[in-house]
């Protein structure tokens, strides 16, 4: 049987194994006379039924006693009780699995998790920082900060590293600037943009109001995933966000500004970097943000004009691919868990260029950006074209041959290839949030990023069928 891996984190409680992430299940409860539901199901009930709604049992999780009833539960850790219950017969789980608890945790609520696992069908044998986890073979600077997105809060947990060992050092809670409040500023806006241009409000009704949070994700993602064409035409049709909603047989359609969206996150975004200052006042760690974070656009432009710092975007299986290499590092016995903030990394923080460097490892063959691959190969250029709007960069890869005929161009670097490996000679680019040493070798599975670049670029291998 395999090993499992539970994320607690009210935004998606994550469960997953080796084979991917099994379910996301938000942390939202409807209750009614006759059952109750979770997850998504109940975050679709959220706007059409809000006083049966609940959704603050894991951020003020604790065995304090509502003061009115809520069905059958007593307190907001009957209510996460259930929830486990549920995530357990929804996977059909029963066995161990390790836990990664975000930094926002407090000791008692930790407690309190693993009384309510104890009575669960999950046997918990390691309990493990999410953040910590998660960055473990990311983090390769002195100081690293991680950025994690919950349904109420921001979480900013700053690690330390001393040689091969990293450490969660401290931890920032931003409230205020969660998915929460962030989706009701969001819903605001979206409102007015309908009833200015098609008499529409989705918030007048509640199913319509429902729809319109359903659909909230779904825009966001839309303005996040922009065209790598920077013709006249796509950057006119980038200038707005076209958003639609189907209710009683007709459908409402309204153009929203893109720049009306950013400035409507800016106070939020801002908040955030405020946090950053404080918890390193230095402004010399390297961000790494999670994959919950990336869904809200122009967070990394802001922080890109704050600081002059590298960004990391982690995607959605760091955290239990994380638990999973290092599951040796804090296993243990059920009746003797303890909470593990620090971890000795597997390989040692080294420059890829070293020649002593094994010739038997897997080779990237193809970079990935945005979406879509480009075969690597020697004299491949990484350029940059300032846009006007957010101050954020558009990568181009293109043949160093053709750079005279796209002028104005910022070579960030090139590719050299070298005794059959490709090098990347760059000022610009980091590769895994450092600094590239003079030139260096790339190895599959290493991110690229730099200051106003929006999007990751990571290096990956296409195999052919006989391989």
């Amino acid at each position: 049987m395999s090993l499992h891996v539970l994320e607690l984190n009210d935004a998606g409680l994550r469960l997953s194994n080796a084979s991917g992430i099994l379910l996301d299940s938000p942390g939202y409860a409807y209750v009614n006379a006759k059952e109750i539901e979770f997850g998504e199901d109940a975050r679709k009930q959220s706007k059409v039924h809000p006083l049966r709604s609940f959704n603050q049992y894991w951020h003020k999780l604790s065995l304090d006693p509502f003061s009115k009833p809520v069905g059958n539960f007593r307190h907001n850790a009957d209510i996460a009780f259930s929830h486990l219950q549920d995530i357990a017969r929804s996977a059909q789980l029963e066995g161990e699995v390790v836990l990664a608890v975000p930094g926002s945790f407090s000791r008692e609520q930790m407690a309190i998790l693993l009384g309510l696992l104890k009575q669960s069908p999950m046997r918990p044998i390691g309990l493990v920082d999410a953040a910590l986890i998660g960055c473990i073979d990311h983090a390769e600077s002195e100081s690293a900060i991680h950025v994690d997105l919950q349904l109420h809060q921001v979480v900013l947990s700053k690690m330390h590293r001393v040689g091969t060992e990293l450490k969660r050092e401290s931890v920032i809670l931003v409230p205020g600037a969660g998915w929460m409040n962030i989706s009701d500023n969001l819903m605001q806006l979206f409102t007015s943009a309908f009833i200015q241009q098609c008499r529409f409000n989705p918030q007048h009704n509640a199913a319509s109001e429902q729809m319109l949070l359903d659909n909230l994700r779904q825009w966001l993602i839309e303005e996040n995933s922009e065209d790598s064409n920077d013709d006249a035409s796509s950057q006119e049709s980038r200038r707005s966000l076209e958003i639609k909603l189907s209710h009683n047989n007709t459908v409402h359609q309204a153009s929203l500004s893109r720049s009306a969206l950013h400035n409507r996150l800016l106070p939020f975004f801002q908040k955030i970097v405020q946090q950053l200052i404080v918890i390193d006042p230095d402004v010399s760690s390297p961000i790494l943000v999670s994959d919950r974070m990336q869904c809200l656009p122009g967070f990394d432009a802001v922080l890109a004009s704050s600081a002059p710092r590298s960004v990391l975007r982690l995607n959605e299986h760091s955290v239990a691919k994380g638990c999973l290499r290092y599951r040796d590092e804090f296993i243990g016995s059920p009746e003797a868990l303890h909470f593990v903030s620090t971890i000795r990394g597997k390989q040692v923080s080294a420059p890829i260029s070293n020649p002593s460097r094994a010739k038997t490892h897997v080779a990237p063959t193809h970079v990935l950006y945005k979406h879509q691959a480009r075969r690597l190969t020697d004299g491949l250029l990484f350029c940059a074209h300032k846009k006007s709007s957010d101050g954020a960069h558009s990568l181009h890869l293109m043949r160093r041959d053709l750079q005279e005929d796209f002028p104005g161009m910022q070579i960030l670097g090139e590719l050299v290839r070298e005794d059959g490996q490709f090098i990347l000679q760059s000022k610009h680019l980091l590769i895994n949030g450092r600094a590239v040493d003079a030139q260096q070798e790339l190895a599959l599975g290493d991110m690229l990023s730099g200051a106003g670049i929006n999007h990751s670029i990571e290096l990956i291998r296409v195999q052919d069928y006989d391989e």
